[in-house]
């Protein structure tokens, strides 16, 4: 939770700590462990999605997966959602690393 905290806080994301943040599971994904996290900006707006991870077995340091898009957070489809936004993630930097090749 306290990765989730920290990332959201960055100024280039949301720029402070959510007013509310729970975790509302976990999940295994390509051989790691994810947490799914719903989260407020403010007291009265609406929860919104965060995952957190890459834990390989026994690390308590995420491999670098954590991330929002600020999207809405609907219980029904949070997994799915969240490994849409691992996979952007690691697309990413794939798509990074062939530029520095």
């Amino acid at each position: 939770m306290e990765n989730m905290r920290e990332w959201l806080s960055d100024p280039q994301e949301l720029g402070k700590a959510p007013s509310k943040i729970e975790c509302e599971g976990q999940f295994e994904y390509k051989e790691m462990t994810y947490y799914i996290f719903k989260f407020k900006t403010g007291l009265l707006g609406k929860w919104l999605l965060g995952v957190c991870g890459g834990f390989e077995e026994g690390e308590t340091e995420p491999c670098g997966h954590t991330y929002s898009e600020m999207q809405p957070y609907e219980e029904a489809s949070a997994q799915q959602d969240c490994i849409k936004m691992i996979d952007k993630i690691v697309a990413y930097w794939q798509q990074q690393a062939q530029t520095f090749q």
